[in-house]
């Protein structure tokens, strides 16, 4: 599994910083998961079915997204709760 970072995500998919947030927001674009508390990346994977998807004229399978966000999610609440425990 491999995290790429939103600029590099950029310049995979040649859009903007803003087209893609509202891309991710519409449900067009994978969601971003959790690497740390404070820093988020997108997985490789989910990128490059994106593109496939683009390429072949097929939409965005947003099923498919969720999966991954849900497995993305619970790590990060696991990061979140790592964090908590140690501040308190």
């Amino acid at each position: 599994m491999r995290f790429l970072r939103p600029r590099q995500v950029l310049e995979m998919i040649g859009v903007s910083r803003t087209t893609l947030w509202r891309m991710v927001r519409a449900g067009h674009f994978p969601r971003p998961v959790c690497i740390t508390e404070r820093n988020r990346g997108y997985l490789l994977k989910s990128v490059e079915a994106w593109m496939r998807a683009r390429a072949a004229g097929r939409p965005f399978d947003a099923a498919a997204a969720r999966t991954a966000r849900a497995r993305g999610g619970a790590a990060g609440r696991g990061m979140t709760r790592l964090v908590q425990r140690r501040a308190g």
